[in-house]
This record gives C-alpha cells, sequence and structure tokens, in this order.
C-alpha cells in the first residue's frame, strides 16, 4: 500500500473497525500542512491530556555528529507558563492546524488571521462550548510555554545550531464572530481572531525550515503516540532513504516524551499500536527491533515504502536554470518540474516577495505545497496594474491630442485654401467679421493683437465664418 499523501486515488479506505483495533483512518479530501522542523526533532508538548502534579518541565537531550564530523550534545527544556502548565497532547493538534492555516496564508506575515470556527472544524472537534474553552486553554499553554534549547535549535539561515529560548506563539486574539457566509472577492475582510508566531519560529519558517505534512493523515490517527511518531519518522523519511534506524530509549524518551520510569518492554507497548495504524495506513512498510551487540542498547529500525522514480521528461531549459542558478541540485529540480509542471514557474515569480533567508529550501517547500502568493506580489501585482491603466489612459490621450491637432490643421488649410478662393472685399469682410467677434468673446487676448495666441485664435473665428458660408 501507498502512503495517502502520494496519490488522490488512496483517498477511500475501508470503514467498520472497533474502537480498539487498528485500521484504515477515514479521512476528509486531501489536507496538507507543514511542520517546523525543530519542533518535530523534539517534542514541545506531554503525551496525555493530563498534567501531572508537580510536573512542569520537560528536558530531553541527545548526541549527533555536526557537519564537520564532531559530536554535538543537545539539550531541549519545555517549560511551562507558571499559570497554565506545560502544553499537553492535544495541544500539538492545535499547532498543526495553525501550521496549515500558514500554509495556506503563504507565510507573508507572523501574524495569521482566522475565527475559532475555522479552527475548531479543522481540528475536528464539536462545535460546542467546551470545544472553544478547550481552544482558548490551549492557546494559553503555548504562549505560555517557553522552550530553551542548547545547541538542539538549528538556524537554517546560518546552517548552524545555536542556543535559544523562545516561546511558540507570542500573543492572540479570539473573538466571536458570526460563522455566515464570508463576502467573496479581493476585498474580503480579515477575521478578528488572530495568533502571532513568535519571531524566532516564524524567522525558521521564512529560512524554509519547514516540510511538508499531510494533515489529513495526522489528523486521522486515533493515538497521541501515533501521531508524535508519524510528525517525526516523516522528517526522517526527507533524505530519500528506505529505512531509519534509531535506539529504542533514545525514540521513546527523546523523540516521543515517554515516562523515563519505562522499561522498553513498556515503550514497545506504547509503540505497537503507533506501528499498526502507520503500517495499516502505508506510511510505513515494516520495522523490527534489534540488538547490534551484546552491551549495546536495543534498536529499532523502520522501513518505508518505495516511490518509483519517474522517467526523465524532456524538461523547459528556462526553469532548470533558473532553479540552478537559485542552489536547486538538478535532480531536485527535475523532479519538481516533473511532478509539479506551471507552480515551479509561478513560485519562481513569487519567490523575490516573500524575503526568504534560504532561497531553495524556502522555494522547494513552496512549490511542493502550492502555497499561496504572498500579500507583497499582490500588492505589487495591483500597482503594476493600476500603472498599466494609467499608461495605457496617457497614451489615449496623446493619440487623441494627436488626432486633434491633425483635424485642426486640415480645417486650417481646409480654411485657408477657402479664404484664397473669395474676392480681396470678402476676405477683408470675413477677416473683420472675426476681429469683432474675437474682441466681444475674448477682450483680453484681443488687447495683444500682436501676440501668437491672437493669430491662432483669429484663424478659428475665420475658420468658423467660412465653414457657416460653406454649409448656407
Amino acid at each position: 500500500m501507498s502512503y495517502l499523501s502520494l496519490s488522490e486515488d488512496s483517498l477511500k479506505f475501508a470503514v467498520g473497525r472497533d474502537a480498539e483495533s487498528p485500521g484504515p483512518v477515514v479521512l476528509a479530501p486531501p489536507r496538507l500542512g507543514s511542520d517546523e522542523m525543530n519542533l518535530a526533532e523534539f517534542p514541545f508538548a506531554l503525551l496525555s491530556d493530563r498534567q501531572p502534579d508537580g510536573l512542569n518541565t520537560l528536558e530531553f537531550s541527545d548526541s549527533i555528529r555536526g557537519k564537520d564530523g564532531q559530536p554535538v550534545e543537545r539539550s531541549w527544556v519545555v517549560t511551562g507558563g507558571e499559570d497554565f502548565g506545560l502544553p499537553v497532547a492535544s495541544d500539538e493538534q492545535v499547532y498543526v492546524a495553525l501550521m496549515e492555516i500558514t500554509r495556506s496564508q503563504g507565510y507573508a506575515t507572523r501574524v495569521i488571521h482566522l475565527t475559532r470556527y475555522e479552527l475548531i472544524k479543522r481540528l475536528g472537534w464539536p462545535d460546542k462550548g467546551g470545544s472553544y474553552t478547550r481552544l482558548k486553554a490551549a492557546l494559553d499553554r503555548l504562549l505560555g510555554v517557553t522552550i530553551t534549547a542548547q545547541q538542539a535549535f538549528w538556524d537554517k539561515a546560518q546552517q548552524s545550531y545555536v542556543d535559544v529560548g523562545f516561546h511558540i506563539i507570542d500573543d492572540y486574539a479570539l473573538y466571536s464572530e458570526p460563522r455566515g457566509r464570508k463576502p467573496s472577492g479581493p476585498r474580503r475582510p480579515l477575521p478578528m481572531s488572530y495568533i502571532a508566531w513568535n519571531e524566532v519560529i516564524f524567522k525558521s519558517f521564512q529560512a524554509g525550515n519547514i516540510k511538508q505534512l499531510d494533515t489529513g493523515f495526522y489528523f486521522g490517527l486515533r493515538s497521541a503516540v501515533s501521531r508524535r511518531l508519524f510528525r517525526y519518522l516523516d522528517k526522517k523519511r526527507l533524505d530519500g532513504k528506505s529505512a531509519f534506524r534509531i535506539g529504542l530509549r533514545k525514540l521513546g524518551f527523546e523523540k516521543l516524551g515517554m515516562s523515563r520510569n519505562y522499561y522498553p518492554s513498556h515503550i514497545k507497548q506504547e509503540l505497537q499500536r503507533a506501528h499498526d495504524e502507520l503500517q495499516a495506513n502505508g506510511f510505513l512498510e515494516g520495522f523490527r527491533y534489534y540488538r547490534p551487540g551484546r552491551d549495546v542498547d536495543e534498536r529499532v529500525i523502520y522501513w518505508f515504502p518505495h516511490t518509483a522514480a519517474p522517467a526523465a521528461p524532456n524538461l523547459p531549459t528556462g526553469l532548470l536554470d533558473a532553479l540552478a542558478v537559485l542552489g536547486v541540485t538538478t535532480s531536485v529540480a527535475r523532479r519538481l518540474i516533473t511532478q509539479h509542471g506551471a507552480e515551479v514557474a509561478r513560485q519562481l515569480e513569487y519567490l523575490p516577495y516573500r524575503d526568504p533567508h534560504d532561497a531553495p529550501a524556502m522555494l522547494v517547500e513552496a512549490i511542493r505545497g502550492n502555497w499561496a502568493p504572498p500579500a507583497s506580489y499582490l500588492k505589487a501585482q495591483a500597482k503594476q496594474a493600476q500603472m498599466r491603466q494609467e499608461a495605457e489612459a496617457e497614451l489615449r490621450r496623446q493619440q487623441e491630442r494627436k488626432h486633434h491637432i491633425e483635424e485642426r490643421r486640415a480645417a486650417l488649410d481646409a480654411s485657408h485654401e477657402a479664404l484664397a478662393s473669395l474676392s480681396p472685399t470678402e476676405r477683408r469682410d470675413i477677416e473683420s467679421t472675426a476681429r469683432r467677434q474675437l474682441t466681444e468673446g475674448n477682450p483680453a487676448l484681443a488687447a495683444h493683437p500682436d501676440s501668437a495666441a491672437y493669430e491662432i485664435v483669429l484663424r478659428d473665428y475665420i475658420t468658423a465664418l467660412l465653414q457657416r458660408r460653406s454649409d448656407s
């Protein structure tokens, strides 16, 4: 079975499982969101919806090899707000729903506008007062939590691990807005409710340190362990390898946030349902526990489904060159153009307006996620459209002036010819009448009979008199 997000043909799943047995997840039409890579690497919430008494800090750590081959000791400390405590398992779902909305709004600003009802609907919670109370409590915990990372936060713009302390969101406002039909069109008003991502997190978004997440699949999973394992493994499969290995204790304690009192057998027991769900729905091809040596901790290996690479078609060299200039590798560029077609050209056009810190990474994510155009791009397009309209209007005015001058010149030429055909007495009468009419109609100009303006206006009066003479 192929993983859900790879094909729309896999949208329909069998139904009718009982509450305890794992089975295919029943999903709505495809939903896509995103996940910030640091928040996918380490937990920021409990695995339950209840906070144990006296627990307000979670600590995680691991050791990896940096790009220079040297070990990097990382720590990740999550401290709950004094008034609201640690985030709980359902708060992670709120984060995923907020990321889904952020992706749909194109990461244009760290403030995203939404309605409470929209967020409740994305979460799949009942439209009842209790859900709105639950949502506010989740936002309070995401607002109050502090994450302190020591060499555990990857700064993609600087290509290094850094020490940072940050919240997940900085502020929010929730209003009781009507759920009726919203007016459509470019002037549709923004909802009053909003959340503002923390600046550290938002800069990570802008640097492209995010990955696409199949949110439909995520919300279809039935346990907190399944959802968190899915997010973690979905990040690990980005390197394209068919297998991923990790120590059992490291996975359970440092990556999923299980109780450190658990024995390996308890960790396996907690993982079993998640493994069954992820296998049943095609995300995992299989897994196996093994011990690489007598005195070495047990490990687990996961296998991901294989996806056949499409045949390389003849691709537009212009798009390939544009992606290469930005630093996208040839293999990735070919795959993007093959799979996403015109979306590549669109996102290349939008990219300068996103102010990316890591242009290749953000561009790849934008193409894969079909990001909406940023607000600055739409503003620039509107300004360009206005400038085009003004330029077209000025061109029309110039053409009209030119046409008027040509008509005037033709009329004057005809006037000269008509005047030349008259007898001297008739010419004197026409000119005398024209001077009198000009004096009566414009005495100020008549006071300057030697001026060029006087001659021009006098010629108009003569032309009008000749025209009337011709018509009578």
